[in-house]
């Protein structure tokens, strides 16, 4: 079996940039697919879930289920979405209060952009309200390298 070592002399991660707070909402403006962070019991879950943003929180459909109850229970969430790319990658999380509406609450651009998961005929907006938001950017320099006993080169995916 041949066996590989890092080359120190490369590194699949340039440098990691600290996102402003205004580039943070353009990264994840519009709609797209993030990630709940909740605490149920005492227990950490991660839901994922189709969102809107419109720069100042973000709004996504819940019906009746664990999620929503847990968000009745502590209102405090994290929040997170992340892309890959080929030059970089960037990851925003915003902590902060999920606010549960009710049924009369309207939202055109949301209602437009939010496909359901599940079609269900019941389902109730909720709004991360935030406290804090951040996110990083993490560009790509050079591609990983490993070198085998035999002395080949070959990229690490």
């Amino acid at each position: 079996m041949n066996r590989s070592v890092d080359l120190p002399e490369w590194s699949a991660q340039g440098p990691v940039i600290e996102l402003s707070d205004g580039r943070c909402w353009e990264l994840i403006a519009g709609a797209g697919v993030g990630r709940l962070g909740v605490s149920i019991s005492d227990l950490p879950e991660i839901f994922p879930v189709n969102y809107f943003s419109d720069g100042r929180s973000v709004v996504f459909r819940s019906a009746d289920g664990t999620k929503l109850q847990s968000l009745v229970s502590n209102r405090h969430v994290v929040f997170e979405v992340d892309s890959v790319g080929e030059l970089h990658n960037w990851s925003v999380t915003i902590k902060g209060v999920a606010v549960v509406k009710d049924r009369t609450y309207a939202n055109r651009a949301a209602e437009d952009a939010l496909p359901p998961w599940n079609p269900v005929s019941e389902y109730v907006f909720v709004e991360v309200v935030p406290t804090v938001i951040s996110g990083r950017q993490f560009e790509h320099h050079l591609h990983a390298v490993r070198r085998s006993d035999d002395g080949a080169l070959s990229p690490e995916l």
